[in-house]
């Protein structure tokens, strides 16, 4: 899993209680929105109180539980008060189009494979024994927890 030292989580979760947008009652980064079943006029009236202007830049807040987001290394706040972990924006960016641009007929060369690993020696600080072995569950676990930099 591509989480967060303890430390870093603890950073995050402080920098998110010290903002002003930041809702104590709920935990949530504005109107919680994720992880809640919602009408579709619940949701239209979240995504409206969640949406703000940031140093004159219009930003939708994500209405995440923030105690579950800040653990996660490919996710970031939302007014970049805290970026990924590891990674900046245009690496996260690079692995975003590394995994949509992967085969889906299971065929993968060996440069790919050693991509594969390299970014999950990236994100995880650990090789990958036998990536040319290991090959499906390195590609099936970077697709698994990169799903988050699709948001």
């Amino acid at each position: 899993m591509f989480t967060v030292p303890p430390a870093i989580r603890a950073q995050r979760l402080t920098t998110c209680k010290g903002c002003k947008h930041f809702k104590q009652s709920t935990h949530s980064c504005g109107t919680i929105i994720v992880g809640r079943k919602l009408t579709e006029e619940e949701l239209a009236e979240a995504e409206e109180n969640n949406q703000i202007t940031h140093y004159r830049k219009k930003t939708r807040l994500c209405g995440c539980f923030i105690p579950e987001k800040s653990k996660w290394s490919l996710e970031r706040c939302p007014i970049n008060k805290w970026g990924y972990y590891r990674l900046n924006e245009e690496e996260a960016r690079e692995l975003a189009a590394f995994i949509s641009g992967l085969p889906t007929d299971g065929k993968l060369s060996a440069v790919t494979v050693r991509l594969a690993a390299d970014w999950v020696y990236k994100m995880t600080g650990r090789r990958v024994s036998c990536a040319s072995c290991n090959a499906k569950a390195v590609i099936n676990y970077l697709r698994s927890e990169t799903g988050r930099l699709e948001d």
